[in-house]
This record gives structure tokens, sequence and C-alpha cells, in this order.
């Protein structure tokens, strides 16, 4: 059962994407928009959360691999998963001690839940901080997640309970995995092919102002008011 409900949960997750993508289009930025004159993310930033997104793909295509073979994880893959797993924990515990005070939600947040952030094209694009509602709420789900899968897949690893103990780990070891992989590819999905220029900030960790203004508008007025109080002070 758990093997044809990923499967279907999968395709349906990226059909879902993909019909979202034809019908609404990405979200459309000025003629500025290939001016990356505005930091987003700083160089730690960027390491971090590219590090973690290396280790969930691993342990993503390790541990679901098997399940699509429709056998259970062993030999190199498990070993894989196992040595993967320290570098996904650390990665997403700098991740979460890191931005914990962006993902904080804030009274705005909830015009961004109601027109569902804009992406049915009603409501226009709602005010954001240096996150919206939805990569806060992402971000929450995925500590939630990431944590229950470590606590499950510890106890996997290092069996103390009895038989059925270790049964319940591993239906919430593998549910649980399967509701992080299909958050991720709406996650995915969002920061690629919705919104033109938001993968390149995570590389780059630069944006143009355009792309500030439209996406996170709370955060780049922050942002002007900043640097015109610092312009303030020089002057003095």
């Amino acid at each position: 059962m758990f093997r044809d409900i990923t499967l279907i949960g999968m395709v349906a997750t990226v059909v879902a994407v993909l019909g979202h993508r034809v019908i609404f289009g990405a979200v459309k930025m000025g003629d500025g928009e290939r001016k990356r004159t505005v930091r987003r993310f700083s160089l730690w930033e960027r390491f971090m959360h590219v590090v973690t997104v290396l280790g969930f793909l691993a342990l993503a295509v390790t541990g679901f691999f098997e399940v699509v073979e429709g056998e259970s994880l062993h030999g190199w893959l498990w070993v894989v998963h196992v040595a993967v797993a320290p570098l996904f924990i650390l990665g997403l515990a700098a991740v979460l001690l890191t931005w914990a005070k962006d993902g904080r939600f804030a009274s705005y947040d909830w015009q961004w839940v109601k027109v569902l952030g804009g992406y049915l094209r009603f409501g226009g694009h709602p005010p954001a901080g240096r996150f919206n509602a939805g990569q806060k709420a992402y971000f929450w789900a995925a500590a939630l997640l990431g944590l229950s899968a470590l606590v499950s897949g510890l106890g996997r690893v290092f069996p103390v309970f009895g038989p059925l103990g270790q049964e319940i780990l591993y239906q919430v070891h593998r549910w649980t995995a399967l509701a992080f992989v299909l958050s991720a590819i709406v996650h995915l999905y969002l920061g690629t092919l919705a919104n033109p220029g938001t993968f390149l900030a995570v590389i780059l960790g630069r944006v143009s102002p355009a792309w500030a203004e439209t996406h996170h508008r709370v955060w780049w007025n922050d942002m002007q008011r900043r640097a015109e109080n610092k312009g303030e002070l020089s002057e003095r």
C-alpha cells in the first residue's frame, strides 16, 4: 500500500505543480530583474542551505529507490542513507537556528494566507517579510518532519524497542519522509518555475529590486529604511 501511495502522491504532486504552471504561469518581473543589486542571503546561509538540500536529496533518492522497486532499504543504498543522515541533520539544525527569527509569523502573513500568496491570480501579490507565510509554514513543517524522521530513524538504526515499537518507528519514518518529499517538490517548484529568479537568489545571494519589491515588500521596505538611516548617520 505504501508503495502505491508513494507513486500516486509523487505523480499527483508533479502533475499539480506543472498544471499550475500551465494555467497560471510564472510571476512576472519588470525589466530590472537581471540587475541583482540587493543582498538576499549571506555566504553562510547559502552554504548551509546547499548542504541541507544535497543531504536531503541523497536521503530521498536512497530511501525511495527501494520503495519504488518494492523492496526494503538494504546494501550500499542503506550505507549511503545512514552515512548522509548526520550531514542532513547538521544542515537542518543550522538552517533552523539561523532562520528561526525570520520564520516567526507576523500579522500581515494572514493577508498572504487569505489570497494563497496570489498564486491563483486573485487578490494581488500580498505583503511579506524576508520569508512569506508559505515559506514560514514550510520552514516549521520541515523542522517537525525532520525531527520526526531523525528520531524514528535513530530508533531503527539502534533498536532498543520490541518488535511492535520497531514497527511503529518504521511506519513513522517512512510516512514522515513521504510527507517531507512531497512538500519539498512543491517548495522546489515555487522556488524555480513559479518564481523566476528565486533559485539564483539561493545560489548567488542577490536579487533585483523588482524581485524584492514584488515578493517580499515588507522586507524590501525595511531594507530601504535601514539604508536611509545609515545615510543619515553618515551625513552627521
